[in-house]
């Protein structure tokens, strides 16, 4: 017995069962290309075993009587350990109640679960969501996203990563991806894996300082609110790499709610809002900025790096 024939021979002695929903085996032989088919009316002699489900798990000193066939199956024919005849033996008990029988599982549930089982185990990449799945999972990935591109002649499937401590994956890690998300890959599906994708942001901001508060306290305190740190209490930073992931715009409406937050801001105003080195292309207006799939926003206003993105914030009120 195998579990499929698509190994075998034209000369293998091969066949499969296949349980049908009546609880009757059928037997699946070759077509002469995998497997050896049986010659046309040749008999056909089956041994097998069968078990009763739960209702072997007897209690002990359940069994007491043993049946012995007189004619052993084929299958051990000419071995050592042959059945001892009836008078060798002295007695038969199970001090212990027997376990590990158990029933079938009812086709209702086979057809309810058996949908859900492929998405416990992924043997295959498909989606777009599959392959960022499983770059994600492997070693040296901290997060990571997929988009599926046509090329005129086929599908590309673009794959960005982005690794653990470091700002942009190199290529070492570009090549183990590549190759671990080869086994998965779609036939038909051409890889392509990249680092992410960092979008630098040009901001401005207006906002109005309560009076009695110190205008540079409360700079100082929307730079880091609005800023790539974590923050002393253990909250992130409005444009953390934790905090953005692939793909997520980015809203006015959350950045006047970052800013209002900060203790001595009256209000906030988001005056410019784009990417930057590139045209206004109305994102202000719409109130939020899109990214792509395997984009991800980035400011990290640093007057040594002004190419990751600038924050201007300009300031009133207070004292």
């Amino acid at each position: 017995p195998r579990r499929d024939l698509l190994a075998d021979g034209p000369r293998d002695r091969h066949f499969v069962g296949e349980p049908e929903d009546d609880g009757r085996l059928a037997l699946r032989f070759g077509d002469g290309r995998h497997g050896q088919p049986p010659r046309p009316g040749a008999e056909l002699r089956v041994a097998y075993r069968i078990g009763n489900g739960t209702a072997g798990n007897v209690g002990a000193e359940a069994i007491n009587h043993l049946v012995v066939c007189q004619d052993q199956p084929p299958h051990l024919r000419g071995r050592s350990t042959a059945i001892p005849p009836q008078d060798a033996l002295l007695r038969v008990r199970n001090p212990m109640p027997a376990s590990g029988g158990t029933d079938p599982e009812p086709l209702d549930q086979v057809r309810q679960l058996a949908p859900l089982a492929l998405s416990r185990t992924r043997l295959r990449a498909v989606t777009a969501a599959d392959y960022a799945e499983l770059a994600a999972a492997l070693p040296g990935v901290r997060r990571a996203a997929a988009e599926l591109r046509w090329t005129g002649s086929g599908q590309e499937v673009h794959v960005a990563v982005e690794p653990y401590g470091h700002a942009t994956a190199d290529t070492a890690l570009l090549e183990a991806v590549g190759h671990g998300l080869e086994a998965y890959r779609r036939i038909g599906h051409d890889l392509v894996v990249r680092p992410a994708l960092v979008v630098p942001l040009d901001l401005e901001l207006q906002v109005c300082a309560a009076p009695g508060y110190q205008r540079g306290h409360v700079l100082a305190e929307l730079r880091r609110v609005l800023g790539n740190r974590a923050l002393p209490d253990g909250r992130l930073g409005f444009f953390h790499p934790d905090a953005l992931g692939f793909g997520e715009p980015v809203r006015v409406s959350r950045l006047v709610a970052a800013a209002a937050a900060v203790p001595g801001v009256v209000s906030a105003r988001v005056t410019r809002l784009r990417r930057q080195f590139g045209r206004d292309d109305g994102e202000l207006a719409d109130g939020l900025l899109r990214l792509g799939a395997l984009e991800i926003a980035g400011c990290d206003n640093d007057p040594d790096w002004p190419e990751n993105g600038r924050l201007s914030i300009v300031i009133g009120g207070g004292r």
